[in-house]
C-alpha cells in the first residue's frame, strides 16, 4: 500500500462505503462543485477521517459537512467554518462568506448541514486532500 505510508502501518482491505451521507446525497462527483479552502491547514483532520473509515484506497469519502458561522473570527466576522464529524476541515472562501452567512441565517440558524465529498489522489504517497460541497440552491 503506497498511499499514506507514513500514517498507516499495514495494508487494509477496503470496500467502498459511505458515511452519514445517503445514496441520494452522494450522486456523482460532478454535483460537488463548491470548493472549500484551507484544507492544507487541516490535513491531519482529513487524514484522521480517511483512516477512521478505512478508505485510503478509495480516493473519496461522501459524507455530511456542517457549515458553522464563526462571527468571533478576527480576520473575517462573516467566516464560515466547514466541519465533518466534529473535525474542522476548512472554510468557505472569503469572497463567498458574507453571502453564505446570510444564506445560513435565512435557513434559520447558525449552522447548516450539506452533502460533502472528500477526495484525494490514491496513487500519491502524500496526496493533497480536498473538500467539495454540494450546494444546490446557493
Amino acid at each position: 500500500m503506497k498511499l499514506f505510508r507514513n500514517y498507516f502501518k499495514k495494508p487494509v482491505t477496503v470496500t467502498k462505503i459511505q458515511t452519514a451521507a445517503t445514496q441520494e446525497q452522494t450522486g456523482n462527483e460532478e454535483e460537488y462543485t463548491f470548493d472549500v479552502v484551507g484544507e492544507s491547514f487541516q490535513r491531519d483532520h482529513l487524514v484522521a477521517l480517511i483512516k477512521k473509515h478505512h478508505l485510503t484506497d478509495a480516493g473519496e469519502l461522501y459524507t455530511t459537512a456542517t457549515l458553522k458561522l464563526e462571527p468571533e473570527n478576527d480576520f473575517d466576522p462573516t467566516a464560515v467554518m466547514v466541519v465533518i464529524e466534529e473535525l474542522q476541515v476548512g472554510y468557505i472562501p472569503k469572497p463567498f462568506s458574507a453571502e453564505m452567512t446570510d444564506y445560513i441565517k435565512a435557513k434559520g440558524g447558525k449552522s447548516l448541514q450539506v452533502p460533502a465529498r472528500v477526495g484525494w489522489d490514491r496513487d500519491s504517497p502524500q496526496p493533497a486532500v480536498g473538500v467539495r460541497l454540494k450546494m444546490e440552491d446557493f
